[in-house]
Parts: structure tokens; sequence; C-alpha cells
């Protein structure tokens, strides 16, 4: 949802000379949780640190000896929330959602002795080199990290500066984003409903005091089915609204947006793939991520620089392909180049194209694999005649296509079904940053192939490579 010509007043007016607050655009539905001047509807849980005003935010103090503390308000399911927090680098703290706290008539004994204590989701805020921050913990319950941060997060969090967090709870999906930066996506059934807080981390009597401020609070609570607009990181543009497919082009008895997903479903009976064609410009240097799940049997691609061949039946489109391949490791995440050269890089290589448009192996990556049925970051990017892909920050191929003749420098984006086996397959979060035109082309003499390399295997003629151990 783009911003209004409005503005909402953010919650800090008065700041220190030296740093500046965000003003929020006032979108459609959002609430401020704190107005810059009081702590009204607010209420503290768990301990007895302190929490006042000061300066347009609430500033957050240790006391020693004192156990986990929360300042706690509201009750929500589904919701966006927004904030901004500044963390003394010794200090410990988090973001609880969903959460309660335990009561003296809880039903069982274990609880009523933690009467008091706070438990839920909670999104980790602490110093940079901890490489956590935005990552969810299950504080009082489970005691232990409900998922892996992503790597690129793992540095996003500014040590003595304040930093944006962007929290998306939705169903049992949690999702999380620091300074722009994707940091937590997974899936957890435990919570539907809870109160937000803001901790501060107990501390022992020979540490202290620390502080840490939260400013412009905000919250957009969500409706079942409506799907939180995606924000793509620095640089990237949202390609895929999330809602519906404005934007793209395909048969309807295939594509569909469900569940907030670019959906595609076959039922066994193609004749030939199907491809749904991003419609607002071609890609030449980009670079692509997006969050894909396919189903068991499932085979579908990211098809870049396309040529689409109305001539060879509906929706076909020929080109590029960053591989996704529900069975096979040694297909996810490869180089096809659909009905032209055909496999160009298996997964887990690297390869030179030679001039005459033969295929070399020069090195190889370890090869994992990804299992179907659950959600995977891929990750292309084209420069000039250099592709390179990656899963879950993986590398799977690196290639440098010499066959000016074979190779092609611009064309359409597009996402396939495949003939065989009944598939579905989901794409989401579907972000597209443009590179420049004038990147150059790596030539012949700096991209040497070995005397001993191999050719890459032709299909029908390569065995399936085994997952390397870990």
């Amino acid at each position: 949802m783009g911003p209004s010509s409005r503005t909402i007043l953010t919650a800090t007016l008065v700041v220190l000379s030296t740093l500046r607050s965000i003003t929020f655009a006032a979108d459609e539905g959002w609430v401020p949780l704190f107005d810059g001047k009081t702590l009204d509807g607010w209420k503290v849980r768990g301990g007895f640190a302190t929490y006042k005003v000061e300066d347009g935010a609430i500033v957050g103090s240790t006391a020693v000896e004192s156990p986990n503390t929360f300042l706690c308000k509201g009750d929500y399911k589904d919701f966006e929330l927004e904030l901004e927090v500044k963390c003394d680098p010794a200090l410990n703290s988090g973001i609880q959602v969903r959460s309660h706290v335990y009561g003296k008539d809880d039903p069982d004994p274990n609880n009523r002795q933690r009467a008091g204590v706070v438990y839920g989701p909670q999104f980790e805020i602490a110093r940079k080199d901890t490489g956590t921050a935005a990552q969810v913990y299950d504080e009082g319950r489970r005691g232990k990290w409900l998922n892996e941060i992503k790597p690129e997060a793992k540095d996003a969090f500014k040590d003595d500066d304040w930093n944006h967090y962007r929290i998306v709870v939705q169903g049992d999906r949690y999702r999380s984003w620091i300074n722009g930066i994707a940091a937590s996506d997974f899936t957890d059934p435990m919570d539907d409903h809870g109160f937000i807080g803001l901790q501060v981390h107990g501390i022992a009597k020979d540490q202290g005091p620390f502080q840490v401020r939260w400013r412009n609070v905000r919250i957009r609570e969500l409706s079942a089915d409506e799907a939180a607009a995606p924000k793509p990181p620095e640089g990237f543009r949202a390609i895929f609204n999330g809602r519906d497919l404005t934007g793209w082009e395909g048969s309807p008895s295939y594509w569909s947006a469900e569940d907030g997903c670019l959906t595609g479903k076959a039922d066994g009976t193609l004749k030939f793939n199907r491809f749904i064609t991003w419609r607002e410009g071609l890609v030449k240097n980009f670079e692509l991520r997006v969050k894909v799940k396919v189903s068991p049997t499932g085979n579908s691609g990211l098809q870049y620089r396309g040529t689409e061949r109305p001539d060879l039946g509906e929706s076909v489109v020929t080109g590029y392909q960053c591989d996704v391949v529900a069975n096979r490791p040694d297909y996810n995440g490869m180089l096809y180049e659909e009905r032209g050269r055909r496999i160009l890089a298996h997964t887990g290589e690297q390869v030179v194209i030679d001039t005459q448009g033969q295929p070399w192996v020069t090195g190889t990556f370890p090869l994992k694999d990804f299992p179907a049925g659950e959600w995977h970051d891929y990750r292309v990017l084209v420069e000039g005649n250099h592709h390179r892909h990656w899963i879950d920050g993986h590398p799977t191929v690196d290639l440098i296509d010499l066959d000016e003749k074979g190779r092609k420098l611009e064309g359409v984006l597009a996402v396939q079904v495949h003939v065989g086996p009944p598939m579905k397959i989901q794409y989401r979060d579907f972000f597209l940053k443009t590179l420049p035109d004038d990147l150059t082309l790596i030539p012949p003499d700096k991209a040497p192939i070995p005397a001993d390399a191999p050719k890459v295997a032709a299909q029908g003629q390569d065995k399936p490579r085994a997952v390397d151990s870990k």
C-alpha cells in the first residue's frame, strides 16, 4: 500500500540535536502504540526494571537482579508492527509478540509456580557481533531459537544507533526485517494472539546500569485474508504485490494469487510447459530474490532474459532458467536453457561455455539438498555474461557464457509450470534490482578453461550426483 499525501506525527517530536527521527507516512490502518509523551495503556510485567518517556522515546532501564521485565500492551492476532530501537551494546533486549503471562490459576502446576513470568515469541534485539538481531526466541517457555536468521541480516544491526524493525505476523507465519533487510521467515503454530511487549533484560548485580530506547512504535492489524505488502531490500522493487496478478500475464488455468503467493498449478495433463510473464519491463543485468516452495513432485523455473514464442504454443518462453526441481538436488538451482542449449550447468558446478557453445566444468560447489514443501530463498545475479545462482545463501551455479551466437543479453522474466506429475509451485517476496546496462562482458582470455576440464554432461547422459555429506 503506497503512502498517502498526509503524514502522521511521529512518536519523536523532540530529539537530541545529533539524531533524526523517521516520519512515517499515514498509511491506512496504522495506529500508534506510543504517543511520544506518556505510557498510557502500557503495563509492566515480569520484573521491576523501570520505564519512562524521555525525548519522545520509551526508555527502559535495568534494575539489578530483576528478572526479565516487559512493557506490554494490547491483544493482537494478525498484524504488521514497526518501530525503532536503540540499545546499549552490553544489554540484550527483545520485542514480544502474541505473548502471555503465567497465572496463579494455570492448570499446569509447573506454570503456577512461574506466575507473573512472560512467555511467547520474541524478536531479538542484540548487538551486531551476536548476529541474532531480529531472530526469534521462545521466551519463558521452550527456551530456544525458533528459526535460523538469514545470512545477509546477521550484521544488519547498528550498535549505538537507531535500528528500524518491521515485524509481520499472520496465521502461523512470522517475518522480520531489520533496517530493510529480511531477517526471519518461518512458521510456528503455538500462539494465535497475545500482547506486544518491550523487554528490558535482567542483569547481575555487578553489571549495568544499561538502557534500551524505543520510538515510532505503530501497528496495523491485518484481516485473515489480507496479505501484508512486501517491502523490498534497499535498491530492489517488489514485482508481485501479494494480492493479485497485476503486472503479470499468463493463463488463469494455471496461475493465480493464492495465500499471498504467485501460485502455479498443473494437474498432470500438460502437453508442454506453460509460463506466466512479468509485463513491466525486460531484464538485462539484474539481481532477483524470491522465496520459493515447490510440491514434492514439482518442477518449475525462474526464466530470465527469455524470448516469448507463441508460435510454439500458448505462454511459451525460451531462454535461461534457474531450475526449481523437487526431487533431484543436482537439478535444483541449476542453469538450464529452455528449448535451447538445455543443461548449461548442473547445480554444484562452476562452468565456462566456450565460444563454440560447449559448456566445461571448471570447478564445483558442495551439493546440498533443499527439501520440497518448504520455503527456500532463491537468488539470481546476472552481470553481462556472468550468471550466478544461490539457494538459501548457498551457491548452486557460477557460469560465464562466451558463446556469442547462443547467449542472450536481454529478455523477459517469467516463471514456469512443467509437464509431468501434478504439481504446485509458489513464489512470494519477489524482488528485482536493476543493474547498469553497460556492465563489461567477460572476454575469453579472462575465463580460461583448464586442459583437463570435463564437459558438462548432456541431459539424458548425466547421472544424478549424490548430496555431499554435511
